[in-house]
């Protein structure tokens, strides 16, 4: 099921990403499930020997009311492991993202974006140690939260991410981690990470909002049930500019029945050094997101985010500073024709502040493969 598609999850969150697809999709899980054994099953990946070749896709189209219109391949992600020995668990993750493919609107989607970029998001080497210890080294995806963790467009709740789930922190760590998945799942699950010099193989600066010379921090996750948890996280990064940033944040999920409550929050307070002025010396965010489960198929979400932090857009002389924090709400339905299969529709609306996101629609279709 998804441990395959997914090995560098700890043990727990693997079961809870498996059964989150499941229940969307009970129906067509069992028909996948009646294939003939060796059969390649959508979702599932390819094996070859120890080898594991797996991916994702989605595009996405975004309408917004004001600026250009897109329909653009966000992601294209290729997942390459193998299970060797104790010593050789490499993983691998390289992705093709933000590809315009039909920019349309006033100025034609001419940005100076849109060409696409070839990224590596993932690579290391596990090595497992007894009693539920591994030792990671590598680049790999900081445990801030729940979402930066999953990540993956067909197994996260909506198209449009919320700003709490990416901005003012590390989503990245290269360097060395140790993890801890109780075998028997009585204590919670920790991962320690340490990034001691530049990111390797960092995205370019028309995609990401900072680069960090220093990353360390924690994640404590805490199983409730099954599908349910709490978290708590603590980063410390140094940026390329010398600003030192102490991040302390939550995340949960809750389900009670069809009806799943998830959520993150983060605080962050800023230590600027000589020379360098920064608009704010502590940031904060915070998303809660209701989902029901209509049934196999059909689902209805939405999320409401307050973000109080950086802004993408820079001030002029006719849009004069605006302290007030952001605020969005969004509303979407999903339908799943199978589990590795996805299509969202959402509508966003910026209700206070200056926008992180912009007002308007949004659709994807995403596949897991």
């Amino acid at each position: 099921m998804i441990p395959p598609r997914f090995p560098h999850l700890p043990q727990g969150r693997r079961l809870a990403v498996a059964i989150l697809a499941a229940t969307l999709a009970a129906g067509a899980a069992q028909a996948q499930d009646a294939e003939p054994a060796g059969s390649y099953v959508l979702g599932q990946g390819f094996n070859i020997g120890p080898v594991n070749l797996a991916g994702y896709s989605s595009l996405v189209a975004g309408l917004p009311d004001q600026g250009s219109k897109t329909f653009s391949l966000e992601d294209l992600s290729l997942f390459a492991s193998a299970h060797v020995g104790a010593f050789v668990n490499p993983f691998m993750e390289a992705e093709l993202t933000g590809l315009n493919l039909l920019p349309w609107g006033k100025d034609g989607g001419d940005t100076g974006k849109g060409g696409g970029y070839v990224v590596l998001e993932r690579l290391y080497d596990d090595i497992q140690l007894p009693d539920g210890f591994t030792v990671r080294f590598g680049k790999m995806l900081a445990p801030v939260g729940d979402w930066n963790q999953i990540h993956a467009a067909p197994l996260v709740l909506s198209t449009v991410r919320p700003a709490a789930t990416y901005r003012g922190f590390s989503q990245y760590a290269t360097g060395l981690s140790v993890l801890y998945t109780d075998p028997e799942a009585r204590w919670p699950d920790v991962q320690i990470y340490w990034q001691p010099m530049d990111e390797f193989s960092a995205r370019p600066d028309s995609i990401v909002d900072d680069h960090y010379r220093l990353v360390e921090g924690v994640h404590v996750s805490f199983p409730l049930a099954l599908l349910d948890k709490v978290g708590f996280s603590v980063q410390r990064t140094i940026d390329r500019f010398g600003v030192e940033k102490h991040l302390g944040g939550m995340d949960f999920r809750y389900t009670i029945g069809s009806f799943s409550l998830q959520g993150e929050g983060v605080v962050s307070s800023l230590s600027h050094p000589t020379g360098v002025q920064t608009s704010q010396s502590l940031e904060w965010s915070g998303y809660v997101a209701p989902s029901y489960a209509l049934n196999d198929r059909w689902s209805i979400y939405g999320w409401y985010e307050v973000y109080d932090g950086r802004r993408t857009a820079p001030l002029t002389a006719a849009q004069p500073a605006d302290d007030r924090a952001a605020q969005d709400l969004l509303a979407g339905f999903a339908f799943r024709p199978q589990p590795a299969m996805v299509f969202r529709l959402e509508y966003l609306l910026n209700v206070g502040g200056p926008p992180v996101n912009p007002t308007g629609l949004f659709a994807s279709w995403s596949v897991l493969f």
